[in-house]
């Protein structure tokens, strides 16, 4: 076992300071909640459809690319507590208490007392988070899946428990079935196994398997369920589109012509139809039209946008990692909330009419407490204070306090922008795709602001009291 002896160690004063950073986020969740209608976006009808009519008896069949676990928590939603739209925006603000609770106690590991208590109380009245868990989306439930991944990841790592490690890949395996971006934490996780435990390879070998057979004994009935309907091993689709809205958003300038002039008709016809939506800059017709257009199965389509968006990349690699690198900055700097763009997003939004009583929409009243909900989510935007931030959390990297494993800082900094660039390079600017990180930023930002405080008390209570001057007593002869 590999002790760690510069752990904190959790006291009365800890559990005091949680229950008032969660009295915080409940404080500022009720003032937003009930002033607020539910949010959604073009995707949120492909979540609460399958849920509903699982409830109605009529199957599940999430799209594609969709993973099943947000759809089936939506599902149990609507089935104990009516098809309320608000009853879904409580019980993601309840997450949300999670979410901080988990935040408080990641600082607390990374960055001891201090720490905890600045990542906590960001984490509590952070706009952006307070917006996302209003959304009907998954980033509240893939951002709780993701924190108890890592925390008991951390505490696998420290004891060198074979259990944990398993718990961890059994927790890492609901955040993929969530959002399947979490998967490429699992290499990450495997890889910082091995070289924490290099001495010992048995050991070392045991966590890991431990870890990925738990992951896969989880993911794989889904897995096997996608290649009886879909045909494909996968726990999800949708990276042909996702590479396809990369490729084609943004005003950019791929060139998706054919390298061989000779090629199939089915190609062919996908690239006209590609070339179409690439002109207009949109992307969300694009899997329909090939779909409906060509008769193929959501499968092939998903491989025709990924194999003409991956020629087109080929063609300009370094045009697409410069362009990769910019929306990566934008995402990880993030941009102010837009209270009143979320307030009324289903303009043009078409909803299945057997669930049209869920499209939500703002009460007269509601509409008459904007300004006090803009207000609630004004009190702690990162995006307008990027440069503080990301320089607090930069520092907690490198510099966390003293008294804590300086290790873990590093492996949330490395997770934290290994999400971000994976989405900028396979989908692009998605600010929501930052979001379920924040938490992990701000644990980075506690660190930071615990090591300062640390380094300048140890500084001040070096240096003599003012006023006095050194003593220097010479010893007179006898």
């Amino acid at each position: 076992m590999v002790t760690d002896p510069r752990a904190p160690v959790w006291r009365r004063r800890d559990s005091l300071c949680l229950v008032a950073v969660l009295l915080l986020a409940s404080s500022a969740r009720l003032a937003f909640a009930l002033r607020a209608p539910l949010f959604v976006v073009n995707d949120s009808l492909s979540y609460v459809l399958p849920a509903w009519e699982l409830i109605h008896g009529e199957g599940f069949f999430p799209l594609f690319k969709r993973p099943p676990l947000y759809p089936l928590l939506l599902a149990k939603i609507l089935w104990l507590f009516g098809e309320d739209p608000q009853a879904i925006a409580t019980v993601q603000h309840a997450l949300c208490l999670a979410i901080v609770a988990l935040t408080f106690i990641l600082g607390f590991l990374v960055a001891g007392t201090l720490g905890a208590c600045v990542a906590g109380a960001l984490s509590a009245v952070s706009g952006p988070l307070i917006l996302t868990e209003h959304y009907l989306m998954s980033e509240t439930l893939f951002s709780v899946t993701l924190l108890l991944a890592v925390m008991t990841f951390m505490l696998a790592e420290r004891g060198g428990s074979w259990r944990l490690a398993a718990a961890s890949g059994c927790l890492l395996a609901l955040a993929a079935l969530t959002r399947p971006i979490a998967q490429l934490v699992l290499p990450l996780f495997a890889i910082w196994l091995l070289w924490r435990y290099w001495h010992d390879r048995k050991k070392a070998l045991g966590l890991v398997t431990s870890m990925i057979m738990a992951f896969a004994i989880l993911v794989m009935p889904w897995m096997v369920r996608n290649v009886i309907v879909q045909g494909t091993f996968t726990i999800a689709g949708g990276l042909g589109e996702g590479i396809a809205v990369r490729t084609i958003r943004y005003g950019q300038r791929f060139d998706f012509r054919a390298a061989d002039p000779s090629e199939s008709g089915l190609i062919r016809s996908a690239r006209r139809i590609y070339r179409d939506e690439a002109a207009d800059g949109s992307a969300f017709e694009l899997a329909a039209r090939l779909r409906d257009e060509l008769n193929i199965s959501p499968v092939i389509a998903d491989g025709l946008m990924r194999q003409i968006a991956v020629e087109a990349i080929q063609r300009q690699p370094v045009y697409y990692l410069t362009g990769t690198v910019g929306m990566f900055w934008d995402i990880l700097s993030g941009r102010p909330a837009r209270l009143r763009q979320d307030w009324v997003p289903w303009r043009g939004i078409i909803w299945d009419e057997r669930i049209a009583h869920l499209l939500p929409r703002a009460t007269p009243l509601q509409d008459a407490d904007f300004a006090n909900a803009e207000r609630v989510i004004s009190v702690y935007d990162p995006a307008r204070w990027w440069a503080v931030v990301l320089g607090l959390a930069l520092l907690g990297t490198i510099m966390p306090p003293s008294g804590t494993p300086r290790r873990w800082p590093l492996l949330l900094a490395i997770m934290t922008l290994g999400q971000v660039f994976s989405a900028a390079a396979l989908v692009g600017i998605e600010w929501r795709y930052r979001y379920p990180l924040d938490p992990m930023i701000n644990v980075l930002v506690g660190a930071g602001v615990a090591g300062l405080a640390t380094r300048g008390i140890r500084l001040w209570r070096q240096e003599e009291p003012s006023g006095r001057e050194p003593s220097s007593i010479a010893a007179s002869p006898t």
